[in-house]
């Protein structure tokens, strides 16, 4: 008989493989077939006409096995975007980065880094449709706005930047700012392109793109030619 004040020891649990497959690795497999399902219902009808129903019968499981790895639709969604945004940072990178990168000038980088990133939407509709437009009208999407592909391509097009126009900010104009109009500029573009179900040519709508640097740059060369027109200070 167990003294007073102890207390029965209850035997460890134990996490037994069910055919030959551990546990985790099993909910693993699940949380990617959800991804997978997610990829394909949000991509076709949209986050706001997709039910957590609707995933499950595409990943063929219970919602019992949806909550295990999401607590919401709006998590598993963003789970299926950054998902999306890191594929898309990782082909890029060689564009940005190229191993004889002194030889490629800044916007001919971006030129290729863009061009990828339209063929990379247009080869999926399902990547634009969850990327540009329902990542666009949702609200509160701090955990996709903050995710560090995000971050590494603000970073990346605010070094092009401050490479092109180094003074910017004596000129009264803020790198950071520059860089979210540039960008929204481009998703714009982009959005529009697919809605119209990719009616124009890619090529056209690379060079739409790269329009709005050469603006840029034509600005910053006016602004140039204006403060050098301008009489000395009297100070």
């Amino acid at each position: 008989m167990l003294p007073a004040h102890a207390s029965p020891k209850r035997p460890a649990t134990v996490t037994r493989p069910y055919g030959g497959v551990k546990a985790e690795a099993r909910r693993q497999e699940r949380m990617q077939r959800l991804l997978a399902a997610g990829l394909e219902v949000f991509g076709h009808h949209g986050y706001h006409h997709t039910t957590v129903r609707n995933i499950c019968d595409a990943a063929g499981l219970t919602e019992r096995y949806f909550y295990e790895s999401f607590k919401s639709l709006r998590l598993l969604f963003d789970a299926v975007h950054a998902q999306l945004r890191d594929e898309l940072a990782r082909i890029t990178q060689p564009a940005w980065t190229p191993p004889d990168e002194a030889q490629h000038a800044p916007l001919e980088r971006l030129e290729t880094a863009l061009r990828i990133w339209y063929e990379y939407l247009q080869a999926d509709p399902r990547r634009a449709r969850i990327m540009l437009i329902d990542a666009s009208v949702i609200d509160d999407l701090d955990a996709v706005r903050t995710n560090t592909a995000a971050q590494e391509f603000h970073a990346r097009m605010l070094r092009l930047v401050e490479t092109l126009h180094p003074d910017l900010a004596r000129q009264g104009l803020q790198p950071d700012l520059v860089v979210a109009a540039l960008s929204g500029a481009l998703m714009i573009l982009a959005r529009t392109w697919a809605r119209s179900g990719f009616a124009l040519p890619r090529d056209d709508i690379v060079r739409h793109s790269m329009l709005v640097f050469e603006g840029l740059t034509a600005l910053h060369r006016s602004l140039n030619e204006a403060a050098g027109a301008r009489p000395p200070s009297s100070d």
